[in-house]
Order: structure tokens, then sequence, then C-alpha cells
């Protein structure tokens, strides 16, 4: 059998059109939703944000408090520590990502005596986050489970368009009369500026709160937890705080003030937190990068 042959100058407008088509159809895809790009952007521990600068280690009063383990440039573990006359490991919570994708955040805990410093070897778990699949990108909805306590807990999180969380609300699966909302308010640097609670049965808000920053990178603030390994305050914005207000129903009632020293890449190397409030406890943190 003769194969018979086709020029190639014929081929050559088939072939533009089958690769316009192609450009086409890859242009009239549509763009995953939530797009991928702007979750990974919201602020961590939703997004994905590299630590540059990772911290190692915190001392609390000159002890132990805690350690930091990597993975590549996002925080894997933190470890935490009891303030004993030698500190002791005593509980770590670990990050689960697939893909670079945050899943869950597990903590488990040793049984310890204050009386005699002891610590027990078996750590069991404490309690685990898990990070629903977000149905848009600018709600983010987080279960937490105390597998101490067997309870459930819902928080969602508002996110605004420069991946900043705005509002937390969360409720107990077991008793909504606990249910409370967080607001936060940011200022042009996106640092938490204001924040208040307003709790379900109540009609006021209350557990007002004013900060005030410095203009140095706050080291929590990629990591996603705060120093006790909490997704708070002292996590949610860019900057360090330097003094907070708290507001009674009349005003100011008393104010926590920050004071810094910082290392050469400007984050701080130390922070002492007074109060003229008597009930307060000063103390000083220790940072190693």
């Amino acid at each position: 059998m003769q194969l018979t042959s086709f020029p190639v100058k014929k081929l050559l407008p088939i072939i533009f059109l089958f690769a316009l088509a192609s450009c086409d159809k890859d242009k009239n895809e549509p763009i995953p939703y939530p797009d991928p790009a702007v979750l990974a952007k919201h602020q961590a521990p939703f997004g994905s944000p590299t630590v540059d600068v990772k911290l190692k280690k915190l001392l609390y009063n000159g002890k132990m408090f805690a350690e930091y383990v990597y993975e590549g440039d996002l925080l894997l573990e933190q470890k935490k520590f009891l303030l004993f006359d030698v500190p002791v490991h005593y509980e770590s919570g670990s990050f689960v990502r697939k893909g670079g994708i945050t899943e869950s955040y597990e903590v488990s805990s040793a049984d310890w005596n204050g009386e005699s410093q002891s610590v027990s070897d078996i750590f069991k778990p404490a309690y685990s986050i898990s990070f629903n699949p977000p149905v848009n990108d600018s709600l983010r909805e987080i279960t937490e489970e105390n597998q101490v306590f067997l309870e459930i807990f819902y928080r969602t999180y508002a996110i605004d368009k420069q991946g900043f969380v705005t509002r937390q609300d969360f409720t107990e699966k077991t008793n909504t009369a606990n249910d409370f909302t967080i607001t936060y308010i940011r200022n042009e640097q996106h640092n938490v500026a204001k924040s208040w609670i307003k709790f379900a049965p109540q009609p006021d808000i209350s557990n007002r709160v004013e900060y005030v920053y410095d203009n140095h990178p706050n080291p929590f603030f990629k990591l996603g937890l705060d120093r006790n390994g909490q997704m708070a305050t002292h996590s949610l914005s860019p900057n360090n705080i330097v003094k907070e207000t708290i507001l009674g129903a009349s005003g100011p009632l008393y104010s926590v003030d920050y004071k810094y020293e910082y290392a050469a890449n400007g984050y701080p190397s130390k922070v002492t937190v007074e109060s003229k409030n008597p009930a307060y406890t000063s103390y000083t943190l220790d940072f190693t990068y």
C-alpha cells in the first residue's frame, strides 16, 4: 500500500487552529473557587506565608518556655516547657499539611506533678484543630476538639481582601449559650487597633481593648500562633504591641506596657511587660533566632 504524503505547508494552518483552540480552551477554563492563590495569601496559619526569620527559642523570666521546629520555611512544631527549677518539656503542638495547605494542628501533652516537679514520659492527645476546606475566600472555619474533656467547638474567621482576620465567631457544639464573637478593627498597617467581644446572651459588647504598635516585625505573626500556642491577638498583627489598654463601660481600666530590645534583624530580642495594675505580674521574654 502506498502512503500519500501531505505537504507541510498545508499542515501549518491546521496546527495553528488546534493551538488557537487550545489557548481559547485554557482561557475559558474557570479559575478554581475559592482561588488557591488567594487562599495562600491569608495570614498564618490559614495561608502559607514563609517564615523568613525563624524563632528558635523563647525564654520566660530567663527559663525555657518554648522551642520551635520548622519544616522548610513553615513552622512544624511548638514545644512547651513547664517553668520548674529545671524546665521540662510537657506539651507539643504540630501542624499537619498537605501540599503546603494546613489540614490540622495536633497537640499532645504529658501528665505532670507540680509538687514533685516531675513529668510523665507518655504524651497523649490533648486537643486537635481541623482546618475545614474553605467554601469561599473570605471565611475560614475550624473544628476544635478537646480530647481530654471530650468537647467540640467551632470557630469561623472572617478574612478581609488583604488576607487578615477581622472577626472570629465561636460556638460550642453542646452549649450555644456560651457563643461569642470577637471583632478586630485594623489600622493602615493591618495591625489590630481595637478588639471587643460580644457574648450571645448579652446585648452589649465587653472586653474592649485598644492597641499601640512599634514598626518592627512580630515573630509570632508568620507562625500563626502566640507564645501560648493559640491563634490569639499577639499573633494576629504584623508588628509588636507596645501598649494595650483595657477599657470598661466608662473608659480605661488599666494598661499594659511592652518595652522591647531589638536584634540586628529588626525582630525583638527581649521584651519586658509591665503594668501599674497591682494585680498584674510583670515578666520578661527573651527571643532566640
